[in-house]
């Protein structure tokens, strides 16, 4: 097989994060972003496939619901109690229905199938290109995730109790407990407002350029056994929208597993993603964690199980579709934060919260990007596909 060159790979992330730069899903980035992979592998002999796909913006989301919601508590110190019980249930309404009549935008997945048709192994290796716009404090999003079905039960029960018998002071002690709740949400809709995007070099150009050169390399030097398919993934900081579209549109034919890249270039640490999620949980297949693992082992790592307990991975569509799919990262050492320490507590022993404190900031740029991470995670993928279907 032909031999995985780094530098080829951090050109890659220097055209799309440094020259290309923000690339926000169904922006101009995005376009320009998409553009370049699809000539990348139209280089090395592939004949990509363009998926379209429409979403509507996770900001839009955001914000219809967090103006809704303010709006509606606001109006419950104004409102006679009955009135106020409505405005806030027609504000909820509101702001979960009022982006379905948005516009839209429009993603682009890019892939390229080496030894097309229907072999009996094929698998499929992915990473997303876009990049997410910058976080206010990334502790208000977990305190908003954790929070905000809580309080809302509680405002509805205090509002039906306010009707029956609770007295004014009392209701408005209430209201003044859950004040920390309302600035959280306006914290976080500034957030989703923010027209600062991250450059995404780490998140996750790293993972599509490991990819690309992957791709490369496969070309070059083909497996004679399966089929691979190669593709980079729009909208997954929009909630995972490309790859859930892609996995629409696969048949399970023969043994099919996909491996994610994402954020492999920076951090002296190798993981292998166990699962997502804290209440309602996915786990990862553990036959391609166990083969994942061996190959970092392979490459010199020493790869640690990781439970991501508030981050979504590209491979969560196909676990839902029930396909085989497991993610590798890299990060850096950290410490304990409070959603990790509870679920551990729930009996999540892998959790762990990210160490590389770049992300989702205009500080994930190339130059922070490590060589070594690049080849290693070449090395990973290699081996990994020399090994798939035996």
């Amino acid at each position: 097989m032909a031999e995985f060159e780094p530098r080829r790979a951090f050109e890659h992330i220097d055209k799309l994060a440094y020259e290309i730069g923000p690339r926000l899903a169904g922006t101009r980035g995005g376009q320009q972003a998409a553009r370049y992979i699809q000539k990348q592998l139209e280089s090395h002999g592939y004949k990509p496939e363009v998926q379209e796909f429409s979403f509507i913006p996770r900001a839009v989301k955001m914000r219809a619901r967090a103006i809704s919601l303010i709006a509606a508590f606001a109006a419950s110190l104004l409102l006679p109690p009955l009135a106020s019980l409505a405005a806030f249930l027609l504000a909820v309404l509101l702001g979960y229905a009022l982006p379905y009549i948005t516009p839209k935008r429009l993603g682009r997945n890019i892939a390229a199938a080496l030894a097309p048709g229907e072999p009996k192994a094929r698998l499929i290796i992915g990473g997303h290109y876009d990049s997410a716009r910058c976080a206010v404090r990334p502790g208000l999003n977990t305190f908003v995730k954790f929070a905000f079905l809580p309080t809302i039960i509680t405002f509805l029960v205090l509002s039906l109790a306010r009707l029956a018998w609770i007295p004014p002071l009392a209701w408005s002690i209430a209201w003044v407990c859950l004040a920390p709740f309302f600035l959280a949400v306006c914290a976080v809709l500034i957030s989703a407002s923010s027209k600062r995007v991250s450059p995404g070099a780490n998140d996750n150009a790293s993972g599509v350029a490991v990819m690309l050169e992957a791709a490369r390399v496969a070309a070059e030097s083909p497996p004679s056994d399966i089929g691979l398919t190669f593709v980079a993934f729009d909208a997954e900081e929009q909630g995972l929208i490309g790859s859930s579209e892609f996995v629409k549109k696969q048949k399970s034919v023969g043994k099919l597993a996909m491996l994610n890249l994402d954020t492999v270039g920076a951090g002296k640490r190798a993981f292998v993603v166990e699962g997502n999620g804290l209440f309602r949980r996915r786990r990862t297949t553990p036959e391609l964690n166990e083969a994942l693992a061996r190959c970092c082992g392979r490459a010199g790592l020493n790869a640690k199980l990781w439970w991501a307990v508030l981050a979504g991975h590209d491979h969560i569509p196909f676990l839902r579709a029930k396909l085989p799919a497991t993610t590798f990262t890299a990060d850096a050492p950290n410490k304990d934060d409070f959603a990790t320490a509870f679920a551990k507590k729930l009996g999540l022993q892998n959790a762990r919260s990210r160490g590389y404190r770049y992300i989702h900031t205009l500080e994930d740029t190339p130059d922070r990007i490590e060589l070594i991470n690049i080849e290693r995670a070449g090395q990973v993928v290699l081996g990994f596909i020399g090994g798939f279907g035996k």
